[in-house]
């Protein structure tokens, strides 16, 4: 019988925010096995990059559940509730099984003193458990090496790219950066890369040569992208497909289907079933919010959505802006956290704006935007500063035409 409510449960796993953010695994390793060692009752597959990483997992997930495995799906951040973190066939966590979890651990949770991380990681592996799930689709919150997500055995672990993102806590080179992601590397499991800059490769190799980890990664000849019809070509041996049309839309998202194709490809000659029908069906019916997620209705502007919030991610979400619209430009509103490459994101976003509309987010973490507009040169882009989302939101909506685009990207906040 549940001894708290749903909003009791939810208010202690916010608290947890207040021990702030830990890289490493004792604490998390150790409660796990103090309950049963969850993630050791299916297999999983285990994705680390600085962008890409949830829209692969979210395919890799459809394409897992059109075969008929019950599919697990771990990613972060949230969108609107936490509980979007972990689903199963594409339902996310019942309240009521957020309710058991803190009821049953409460007192462990507390004496551990888990961060929000590594409960809300810990709840879905348990919940995957209890679900009996076949296998589990897991993404990195932070890095890899110390990420409370290591602490799989994954049948298949994947780097879709890397980036200069979280400098102050990944380190401010491409190699280091690689070193951290490089962690979720484990001996003798195959490891899958994106198009990743050289500096990347030799590292992520080297640790795959030092752990005998079969090191597979995405090559020009096995595809080929039709970037004006936002289709990919693929030659793999057992998955070849003419005109794949990815249901996630952007550049980006081809590069994320050749991830999946290859990684298909791989899972099925370690004697995973996945047929092409499951692949084609999986990869075409993805659904992920917030990444380049078009909405229109009838008498409105149509929105686009998306929660790029570092230089590479920019980058390819305004080369998709102009091949799906292109000569359009669009009011953008927009909000960062601290520490990002400000001025090459804004430089980026000048060639499809009309109007920039900066918002402060809801975090301690929320760059000052005053500050912000002092230093950005914003390409002679007209700016407006609102102190909320929907103050910001119903201006441009007043001032726009049904004819205009409304562009809302930026940090999940």
């Amino acid at each position: 019988m549940q001894k708290h409510s749903y909003d009791a449960a939810e208010k202690f796993i916010l608290s947890r925010e207040f021990f702030g953010m830990k890289l490493g695994l004792d604490n998390i390793r150790e409660f796990l096995e103090n309950i049963g060692a969850p993630q050791k009752k299916y297999k999983t597959i285990h994705i680390a990059g600085t962008n890409g990483k949830g829209s692969t997992a979210s395919m890799f997930a459809s394409v897992l559940q059109k075969q008929g495995y019950k599919t697990g799906l771990f990613t972060s951040p949230h969108l609107v509730t936490l509980r979007e973190r972990a689903s199963v066939n594409g339902r996310i966590i019942p309240k009521s099984s957020v309710v058991r979890f803190i009821d049953k651990y409460r007192k462990i949770l507390a004496e551990r003193k888990l961060s929000f991380f590594e409960l809300t990681t810990a709840m879905a592996l348990d919940h995957f458990a209890h679900s009996k799930v076949d296998i589990a689709v897991i993404e990195t919150g932070l890095g890899g090496r110390l990420d409370a997500t290591n602490v799989l055995n994954p049948i298949l672990t994947i780097t879709t790219d890397i980036s200069k993102d979280h400098m102050e806590i990944l380190g401010s080179t491409i190699p280091k950066i690689a070193k951290e992601k490089a962690g979720i590397i484990k001996p003798n499991t195959d490891h899958l890369i994106g198009m990743l800059p050289e500096k990347a490769a030799v590292v992520i190799k080297k640790r795959c040569k030092e752990l005998h980890a079969p090191l597979h990664q995405i090559r020009k000849k096995d595809f080929n992208f039709e970037w004006e019809k936002l289709s990919i070509t693929s030659n793999l041996d057992n998955l070849k497909f003419h005109s794949l049309s990815p249901s996630l839309v952007g550049t980006h998202q081809l590069k994320n289907s050749a991830l999946v194709l290859k990684g298909c490809q791989i899972l099925k000659e370690n004697g995973l079933k996945i047929t092409k029908k499951a692949v084609k069906d999986g990869i075409e019916n993805t659904v992920w919010r917030a990444r380049f997620q078009i909405v229109q209705k009838a008498n409105k502007p149509l929105h686009i959505f998306d929660v790029r919030h570092n230089f590479k991610g920019v980058e390819s979400f305004v080369k998709s802006v102009q091949l799906k619209f292109p000569g359009k430009k669009a009011y953008v509103i927009t909000g960062f956290v601290k520490r990002k490459e400000h001025q090459k994101i804004f430089h980026l976003l000048a060639k499809i704006s009309l109007q920039y509309n900066i918002v402060p987010l809801s975090t301690k973490r929320s760059t000052d935007i005053n500050e912000l507009i002092r230093s950005i040169d914003f390409k002679n882009v007209p700016v407006k500063k609102y102190g909320r989302l929907e103050t910001a939101y119903k201006s441009v909506v007043k001032t726009s035409s049904n004819a205009d685009i409304i562009i809302v990207i930026g940090s999940h906040y």
